[in-house]
This record gives structure tokens, sequence and C-alpha cells, in this order.
């Protein structure tokens, strides 16, 4: 299926890079040399750059089913990656179009309105880039940017395709590029419509907040329960959209690992430290606050593993909690395999769900639990954190090297 995607991507947008060649607009025709050279190029980044625009949008709509194929984080990087290209490709699209011209800004007239609504896309590309690499730097807080982000996204769409349809003949005449953009948008739109009905749609199947607990430092674990409907269904290591209807927290939805596991279905579990302004608010949740939930998603589980392949986990404070499904997973499952864990800690009063651990290692013949703490008794750092890098650099090797071996007796 991922080859399909890809390949169904890369037949787009050959196609869209044919157009210029294919179908070439009037001033195409009295140009020669460099200069038609220049023109087309420019026509062809800026059909590139317009693809590359419609295509963030399902990269980060959190769409399930690519999720399964390619999993969001995977697709987030590759929206970031995306961006970069867009705008160099928007920066130097112009510069393409105009040099042949013998101009290097557009006339204030009326006939190059197109023109004009292709510099204000420019605009505010640009805008949305900047801020989006330097939010923290100017201070602004992560839901005011998403508004802008999301407000922004669909603003650049909606000139793009303005700008094509009126910027060339190639696109104004009645033909197939014509077609092919109302096609584009089409597409675009059906999925903006889908996305943005994403959360009103689990407003159906709210959860409610049935137990908070502080475990470790600065760390609350919330349960939630459905109200009607039985919890979702998920894999032991996904995570999830988590969206609350409280009076002490605000109702922005925050992506957040299940440290529960489907082998208890009775609900949902979330363990989240204290590490940001909306974070330290978690604990003012009440009993009986509402939940929604996006998901799940993630890719990351042993599931996905070979059965009889041995588990190596590396987990950091908090970033225990996938783990931590999948050993409750494997404990209720009786799950024999060997499995090293190595859980990096700055103290013992920052580790979560100790007893609980205590019991897993028990139940699990084949767990082995490397703890490391990175602060000494007096709050200062230790030759502890010599251990952990030499524990987890080893880890690596090893993982590489049991690897390298199946892959070589497994061709």
């Amino acid at each position: 299926m991922a080859v399909a995607i890809v390949a169904l991507l890369f037949l787009t947008l050959a196609g869209a890079l044919t157009i210029p060649f294919a179908f070439e607009s009037p001033s195409m025709w009295y140009k020669f040399g460099m200069e038609k050279v220049s023109l087309r190029t420019g026509k062809i980044l800026g059909l590139t750059a317009g693809l590359l625009i419609l295509l963030q949008l399902p990269l980060a709509g959190r769409l399930k089913f690519l999720d399964r194929i390619f999993s969001l984080p995977g697709l987030i990087r590759q929206h970031r990656m995306h961006a970069w290209a867009i705008v160099i490709l928007a920066l130097v699209h112009p510069l393409c179009v105009l040099l042949p011209e013998g101009k290097l800004i557009v006339p204030l007239e009326m006939r190059y309105w197109p023109e004009w609504i292709g510099v204000g896309l420019l605009v505010v590309i640009l805008s949305q880039f900047v801020v989006s690499q330097w939010r923290q730097s100017m201070g602004i807080a992560f839901h005011t940017w998403m508004w802008f982000h999301r407000i922004a996204g669909l603003l650049i769409a909606s000139l793009l395709i303005v700008h094509v349809l009126y910027v060339s003949e190639t696109f104004t005449d009645q033909g197939p590029p014509r077609l092919a953009v109302f096609i584009a948008a089409g597409i675009f739109l059906m999925f903006w419509l889908w996305i943005r009905s994403s959360w009103p749609r689990v407003r159906y199947k709210p959860y409610v907040v049935t137990r908070i607990q502080s475990t470790g430092a600065d760390c609350t674990c919330v349960e939630l329960t459905p109200s009607q409907q039985p919890p979702f269904a998920y894999i032991p290591g996904q995570f999830a959209y988590v969206s609350f209807r409280s009076a002490s927290v605000s109702k922005e939805p925050h992506a957040f690992t299940l440290s529960s596991t489907p082998s208890r279905p009775d609900g949902l579990q979330f363990t989240i430290r204290a590490s940001g302004d909306w974070t330290h608010t978690v604990g003012d949740l009440s009993i009986g606050d509402r939940a929604f939930i996006q998901g799940p998603f993630g890719r990351f589980s042993h599931l996905y593993t070979d059965p009889d392949r041995e588990l190596i986990m590396i987990a950091g404070g908090i970033g225990i909690t996938p783990m931590l499904s999948m050993l409750r997973f494997m404990a209720d499952h009786g799950d024999p395999r060997p499995v090293t864990l190595i859980w990096r800690n700055r103290s013992k009063e920052n580790v979560v769900f100790a007893d609980e651990m205590a019991d897993l290692a028990a139940k699990l013949t084949g767990l082995r639990m490397i703890p490391i703490f990175t602060r000494n008794a007096e709050g200062g750092s230790g030759p502890a954190d010599w251990i952990a890098i030499r524990w987890i650099l080893c880890s690596v090797i090893a993982v590489a090297a049991r690897r390298s071996f199946y892959a070589a007796h497994h061709r």
C-alpha cells in the first residue's frame, strides 16, 4: 500500500510537470534560448510548490489510514520538510518567470491581478513559515499558533488555486490543465472537510474522568471511562489526542501515549508529567470532567515485531509510558520473551508506578530491568550520567548487532 501511494504521488507530480511542455501558453511562443528555459523552469517550480502545498493537509491531518501505513510522526516530519521545499520553490518561481520579461516586480496594473494574488500567496507562505519555525522565540502560545497555522493554511490553498487558474492562458482556457486544477481543489476540499469535522465527530463518544492519581514527582495519572460506548480499540504503545472539558484545564487537544493496556478494557489511562503551562494544570482536573479522544495513532509497539525476538527498551523518565503499556499487555498474556528495559530517571522520586514495575518484573520471567539515576542524593550530577551514556551506547550496538545477525540468517 505504501509503495502504491508513493507511486501515485510521483505519477501525479510527473503529470503536472508535463503541462508546461504539452500545453504551452502563448507567452512561451515568443521566448527562445535561456529565456524560454527560465520561463519553463519557473512554471515547473510553481507547479511543484503548488502540489506540495495541497499535500500538506493530508500529511498533518491525523488521518488514521495514513498513520497505519507511514506512522503519524513520520508524516509530521515530512510535513516540516515539505515546508522548507515550498518556501524555496515559492521564492525561486517568480524570479524565473519575471526575469525573461525583463522585470523584477509586478506592475501596479489591474490586468496583473492574478500575479498580485501570487505576491499575496508568497507573503502568507513566508509569514506562516517564519512563525512556525520561530514560534517559541516570538513568545507565541501553542494554541494561538495552531489557530493561525490552520487559517493561514486554508488561505494559502485558496490563493494558490485562484492564482493558478488565472495567471496563465494554459489554465484559463477550458482543457485538461484547468480540469486538473478543479479536481485537485475538490480533493483538497474533501480532505479539509473530513479533517476539520474530526473533533465534532468524537464529541458523540465522550469520556469521563474517573480517577486522578499522583505518581512519581510532578506526574499525574488520569483514568477515563467512556460514557456509553466501549473504549476504542488500540494496541499497546500507541498514543492519542485528548481534549478535556474542565473549569481548570483548557480544552486544547494534546497528544499523549496511552499507558493503559487493551488487555484491561475498562477504560483508558494517560500518565502525564508537568513540563509546561498546560501539563501543570492536569492535576487540577476533577472527577466527572468530560474528555474527548482522537486516535489511536502510532506504530511503536512490540506487536509489530517478531514474537520470538528479544526486546530492548530504552526509556527516559515519563517516556516509559509506551513501554509500560506493552509490559502490562505482555504480563496479562504471559509473554515469556526476553526483555531488557533500560530506564533512566533523575532520582528514585521521579519513578512512576514503582510498585507496579516491581510486580511486572516478578510476573515477566524474561524481563531484566536496568534502572539508571542521573542525580545523586544531594541533587547534583553524579557518575551515573556516564553510566547512562555507556548503557545506551551498548544497547544501541546490541540492537544493531542482533538485527544484522537476524537479517543475515533470514534472507
